[in-house]
């Protein structure tokens, strides 16, 4: 399928940014959470949760003027004034990728955790629902179990999901969850951003995986997504741990398509 991938890139950075937008100012100052762009690199540091390196990252290394400009170079320089753990993200297919992978090679960084993306058209007739499972979608005041769920799927501190419990109130986000036997026990948001829907955030716990609750949420997402007037879905699923691979099963059963990759670049001895 044919699709513009610098728009897709710009709205899964913009995606990216939105989570930190939504923290609240009294976790920003607890966790000492500070964002900074560099050109077209954005990086992200969590200080006080200096092992949790999905908080602590540099995205969009690959993109025009990053290497070639020094952005990169800046990004991550700000990035070792703090004892944190983090990853440098490498889209494939994008600019500067090898230039970005070169870089980070020569300074003794590492692969780490890929993810696979996934794109399709908002087109065709509207996916059906799942039977058995619930989806909803959540206000503001209703994110704190969806929060929960991603900590608990991800493997990572409570404290890392309090940005999420902002997000329904931002321009352009949505977020939900899915229930079974009226329970919550999956989650995902979506951004809509110039009519492009950014998928992100998925996680279900694990008593209640292999019920459809993700496929449930994806059709929920792409049925909003078409009646917002989106021209383009864009997502991704982690290929490790293996019980969480399945997502990408998910989104190929939905008619999407493998765009590429992120890889997560680390150096040496990083716990993260």
């Amino acid at each position: 399928m044919g699709y513009d991938a610098g728009a897709l890139a710009v709205a899964e950075l913009r995606f990216r940014e939105g989570i930190w937008d939504a923290a609240p100012s009294d976790a920003i100052e607890e966790l000492e959470i500070r964002k900074r762009w560099f050109g077209p690199v954005f990086a992200t540091i969590c200080a006080g949760l200096p092992e949790a390196s999905v908080m602590n990252a540099v995205q969009g290394a690959a993109e025009p003027g990053a290497v070639a400009e020094g952005h990169l170079a800046r990004a991550v320089e700000w990035m070792r004034t703090r004892e944190v753990d983090y990853l440098v993200q490498v889209v494939s297919e994008r600019p500067q990728s090898v230039a970005a992978e070169a870089w980070l090679r020569e300074r003794g960084y590492e692969r780490g955790p890929t993810m696979r993306r996934y794109v399709r058209p908002v087109s065709g007739p509207r996916a059906g629902a799942v039977p058995a499972v619930e989806v909803r979608e959540l206000t503001a005041a209703e994110t704190e179990g969806m929060s929960l769920i991603f900590a608990e799927a991800v493997g990572i501190s409570d404290l890392a999901t309090v940005p999420l419990l902002g997000l329904p109130a931002l321009e352009g986000w949505h977020c939900y969850a899915a229930y079974l036997d009226g329970y919550e026990v999956a989650c995902g948001a979506m951004l809509i951003d110039g009519g492009i829907a950014v998928l992100g955030l998925d996680a279900t716990t694990p008593r209640a995986r292999h019920h459809g609750c993700h496929l449930a949420l994806i059709r929920r997402r792409l049925a909003d997504a078409a009646a917002a007037g989106c021209r383009t879905v864009l997502a991704e699923s982690c290929e490790a741990p293996a019980d969480r691979a399945g997502a990408g099963r998910n989104f190929q059963r939905s008619d999407f398509r493998e765009a590429g990759r992120s890889v997560g670049w680390r150096r040496p001895g990083l716990r993260g």
